[in-house]
This record gives C-alpha cells, sequence and structure tokens, in this order.
C-alpha cells in the first residue's frame, strides 16, 4: 500500500514467513525541500507478526501515520 501523507510517502507492505505469519514494515520517505538537497529516507523494520497480510499492512500504515505525526509535531 503506497500513499502520501503530511509531506511523506509512505510505503507499507507485509513479509510472508515461513511460519505462515505476516510481518509488518513500512519505508517513510520526505523529498527534499531543495531541489539538490538529500531525501530523508527512515525504515520501520518489522513491527509485528499477523495472521493476515491485511492486518499487517494496516497495522504499518497506522504506525506511519503516528510516526509522521510525531515527526512534525
Amino acid at each position: 500500500m503506497r500513499f502520501d501523507y503530511k509531506t511523506f510517502h509512505i510505503d507499507c507492505t507485509a513479509r510472508h514467513d515461513e511460519d505462515g505469519s505476516f510481518y509488518a514494515h513500512a519505508r517513510i520517505t520526505r523529498a527534499a525541500e531543495a531541489p539538490t538537497a538529500h531525501v530523508e529516507s527512515f525504515e520501520s523494520g518489522e513491527l509485528d507478526a499477523f495472521s493476515t497480510e491485511s492486518d499487517a499492512v494496516h497495522c504499518a500504515r497506522a504506525w506511519a501515520i503516528e510516526w509522521c505525526d510525531e515527526v512534525t509535531a
């Protein structure tokens, strides 16, 4: 699931493991203010395990939005 939130681009995924679990993950990037500036990127790591891919992606989405809100507060 890819979407934009505030000044961030968020990509939420779920990794399917051999044990049958889906692990939530989010990658957050923020475009640089100036065209020559560095693009910031943050990786969540594996957030938690879920029995469905949908639940894992929704967890990653909620986590990413909360992270963005804290960074911009």
